[in-house]
């Protein structure tokens, strides 16, 4: 066990018995809540610190025994995705209900977000590197808002259409048998918990509006359009960061620092460290400090493995190593 790690257990177990011998009376319970999540969050990153060694050591980690079945889950899901468009389709047909029909635009642009995300991933695996000469890791970033802006689009015209119902009095659903049981066969599938709530949702609305109240129907569709429509736009606000340059995570940075100080001895002290997005993965710019009369040779000899090291973090998407003389801040 490292140093850093016994030192770091033997003090949270002094901070439990000083506890339990009720040296900690005049803490609240949210400062307590906040000593746990400090503790919490020094074990998540030694945690992280001691599989970055073993990454850097042996040269990967050992990848979980489901990764082999990862092709297969991604058929079974199409399949199921497209066994869950054809449902949704012929109960809106047989229903006539916007509720339902929600769902069926849901599952189509599920489908077609797929094409697109799956589209952009084979571009980045097979991407030209004389046209395209630090890759095409960003098309990732931009199948999202892609996506993003198709579902939010089509729900937002699903929205319109069942508004517009509202008003059509000649407009009822008619909730057979058989409807309730694609719907309930397909909720069933469903492993997702929103795709189950919706589902669920849009054949209560639809029931509601053939037995009770006819407004139900085109109401329930305006909500869960909505709703679609709204998660998609905040999971677009979320990747938009990303792209215009969102300094990493802290635990991230963090771990670069870990790497960067355990490298080599002859580095005298960082100087400067910039970790930030322009896509899914990250950009680092580190500027280390040594010995001004070093040679070329040392100094080329401890940068460039250093910037080799950074690239094999799975976050890392490039890193920039520069030696300086002197720590100015540059």
């Amino acid at each position: 066990m490292p140093i850093r790690k016994r030192k770091f257990d033997r003090e949270r177990a002094k901070d439990n018995q000083r506890a339990q011998n009720g040296a900690f009376h005049e803490i609240s319970l949210s400062q307590r809540r906040l000593i746990e999540e400090y503790y919490e969050h020094q074990d998540r990153l030694l945690k992280l610190y001691e599989e970055d060694k073993l990454l850097l050591c042996n040269g990967s980690l050992p990848e979980p025994k489901a990764e082999s079945k990862s092709w297969l889950l991604m058929r079974c899901s199409f399949a199921l995705n497209i066994f869950s468009l054809v449902a949704t389709l012929i109960a809106s047909y047989l229903s006539g209900s916007l509720s339902i029909m929600s769902t069926f635009v849901d599952s189509s642009m599920d489908l077609l977000c797929s094409a697109v995300m799956n589209s952009c991933l084979r571009l980045i695996e097979k991407a030209d590197t004389f046209n395209y000469p630090r890759g095409r890791q960003r098309l990732e970033s931009i199948g999202v808002l892609i996506c993003a802006v198709l579902m939010s689009f089509a729900n937002i015209g699903m929205a319109m259409q069942a508004l517009d119902n509202i008003y059509d009095a000649s407009s009822k659903p008619e909730m057979t048998r058989t409807t309730v049981v694609i719907m309930a066969l397909q909720t069933a599938l469903k492993g997702i918990l929103n795709d189950v709530a919706s589902r669920a949702s849009a054949v209560i609305f639809a029931h509601i509006g053939d037995k009770y109240w006819r407004i139900a129907d085109p109401l329930g569709a305006i909500l869960l359009s909505t709703m679609i429509a709204i998660s998609w736009f905040r999971h677009a606000v979320e990747n938009v960061p990303q792209l215009i340059g969102r300094r990493a995570e802290q635990e991230q940075v963090s771990r670069i620092l870990r790497i960067a100080i355990d490298h080599d001895d002859r580095i005298r002290c960082l100087d400067h460290l910039m970790v930030y997005h322009t896509g899914t993965k990250a950009f680092v710019e580190l500027h280390i400090v040594m010995d001004e009369n070093l040679p070329l040779k040392v100094t080329h000899d401890v940068c460039h493995p250093l910037e080799k090291k950074l690239q094999r973090l799975d976050f890392v998407e490039r890193a920039f190593v520069h030696c300086d003389y002197a720590c100015d801040g540059d």
